[in-house]
């Protein structure tokens, strides 16, 4: 039977290309100091390798955009599977930092590859019909796996078996790799004579590697030294460089005009601030599980498990609706149950902390299901699908930039601070913050911009290389001069009555 272009194929493609890495990367801190112990290394140089390898995740994501468009995807995709493998297998067999760096840094850039590689695929070939079970394995596999990172790490690091994991995601990676040469469709390139944009590349990995340097070296430094402040500025320069210079570009790598509209902003800004809250939050409580209250690695670990139920609930409630109007609503759902979270984890007790971390990881993991993905499926709605694969690159790197920046900051303002549990109340008040700020933005944007909840035409979305629903400049009613046929009157004027 011909496997390749089915619906089944191309789910399981996804899940195995994208769920490994996004386990890893929330179990990895709570492995470090067993790896670092095992390797003989600094426990800095592993938060460096965990740098570069977030920082290649997003940089390749913006490469894909641009080999989406030149070349035969099916033959790219199994090479990307092929490095995640190597990579996998460089780290579990490394007998020293050198070779394990390498292959942590090839696992992100690999996935970064295959998330541009295999999402915009089961989203657009398979109809509307498909669509709301499609983003209900996006979820999961984007960003969901995410919150079962925790459960795992726990038994790893009691064990003493981080290579074994590193093996088990070499294998499941094999299986992704048996899935892409049996079920990858060929299909032609949309653009094979696009030219590589090397300024917009070049800027990307200075965007990414640059900050994300800065911030994984800034546990071993301070705020003021050169070492930090230089390359994060450096860093954050370049991505202000790339937005803006893609912005005027007449044919750019990724769409950042298209995506300056009031529907990708708000998708966007979810995004970041969902997924930098998460991750914050995230790190806050288990740092004061282990240091604060002193429990064992699977005793912390097993704490967490209500936040994949959490999730799960919110992928659900995505995928029936997302061919309603109802999703803006979700996402600020989302936020809330993030700044819900926050504030439950301020009540931790360190004799008794598992009643507060088993209700705020239900929240938590809520937040994260209704924020990150239905962010960016909020952004991708505002464009063609046709130019999914790119629009998905950006708003990835941004979420990644936010998310990756904000949280190692986060835990070494909490870690510096005079009393650890002090430090940690005020990471949280900042998460709460910070998601306060988001959810404000989320209300706010549509509004000034004269948006309203609408049903999405998915079919014009798909079939018509059309956006799925309309979306005005961002805030032009707070523009004097500007004026967009697309956005209704800032305040709803009232339905006239009909005669009878």
């Amino acid at each position: 039977m011909k496997l390749q272009g089915r619906y089944g194929m191309a789910v399981a493609i996804a899940l195995l290309a994208l769920s490994p890495n996004t386990v890893l990367t929330t179990a990895y801190s709570t492995l470090v100091p067993v790896v670092a112990a095992d390797l003989h290394t600094s426990q800095l140089a592993l938060q460096v390798a965990e740098g570069m390898s977030n920082a290649g995740l997003a940089a390749a994501a913006v490469v894909a955009a641009y080999l989406s468009q030149r070349f035969v995807q099916r033959y790219l995709f199994i090479g990307y599977e092929l490095a995640f493998v190597l990579g996998s297998v460089l780290a579990a067999a490394a007998p020293g930092i050198e070779l394990f760096f390498a292959g942590r840094v090839l696992q992100g850039v690999a996935t970064g590859f295959m998330i541009v590689g295999a999402l915009p695929v089961l989203v657009t070939r398979f109809g509307v019909g498909k669509l709301p079970l499609s983003v209900v394995v996006i979820n999961v596999a984007i960003f969901g796996a995410t919150t079962v990172g925790p459960l795992v790490a726990g038994p790893v690091a009691a064990l003493g078996a981080w290579r074994l994991l590193f093996w088990l995601l070499a294998a499941v990676g094999a299986l992704g790799l048996v899935a892409a040469l049996l079920g990858y469709a060929r299909f032609a390139p949309p653009d094979p004579g696009l030219r590589l944009a090397k300024l917009a590349v070049t800027l990307a990995a200075v965007a990414t590697f640059l900050p994300f340097y800065a911030t994984s070296v800034l546990m071993g430094t301070t705020f003021a030294s050169a070492v930090f402040w230089v390359p994060f500025v450096v860093g954050l320069i370049g991505l202000v460089a790339l937005i803006v210079i893609q912005y005027r570009a007449p044919d750019p790598t990724v769409p950042v005009k298209a995506l300056s509209t009031q529907l990708p902003v708000t998708g966007t800004v979810v995004a970041m601030v969902g997924g930098a809250v998460f991750v914050a939050v995230l790190g806050l409580a288990q740092l004061f599980l282990s240091d604060v209250a002193g429990l064992g690695a699977v005793r912390a670990g097993s704490l967490f498990w209500p936040m994949p139920v959490g999730l799960v609930v919110a992928a659900l409630i995505f995928g029936a609706i997302f061919r309603t109007r109802w999703l803006p609503v979700l996402v600020n759902a989302g936020l809330l149950a993030l700044i819900a979270g926050a504030a439950l984890l301020l009540w931790l007790d360190a004799a008794d902390p598992a009643p507060i971390v088993l209700g705020a990881s239900v929240l938590l993991g809520f937040g994260a299901g209704a924020t990150v993905s239905p962010g960016l499926f909020l952004a991708a709605m505002g464009v063609p699908s046709s130019r999914l694969g790119r629009a998905f690159a950006l708003v990835l790197l941004l979420r990644a930039e936010s998310a990756y920046a904000v949280a190692p900051i986060v835990l070494y303002v909490a870690q510096s601070s005079p009393s650890l549990r002090g430090g940690i109340e005020v990471g949280l008040v900042a998460m709460i913050c910070l998601a306060g700020l988001g959810l404000a933005a989320a209300l706010a944007i549509p509004a000034v911009s004269g948006a309203r909840l609408r049903e999405p035409d998915l079919v014009a979305w798909l079939e018509e290389g059309r956006a799925a629903l309309p979306t005005p400049t961002t805030a032009v009613h707070a523009r004097p001069g500007r004026s967009d046929e697309t956005a209704e009157p800032l305040v709803p004027r009232p339905r006239r009555r009909t005669p009878r």
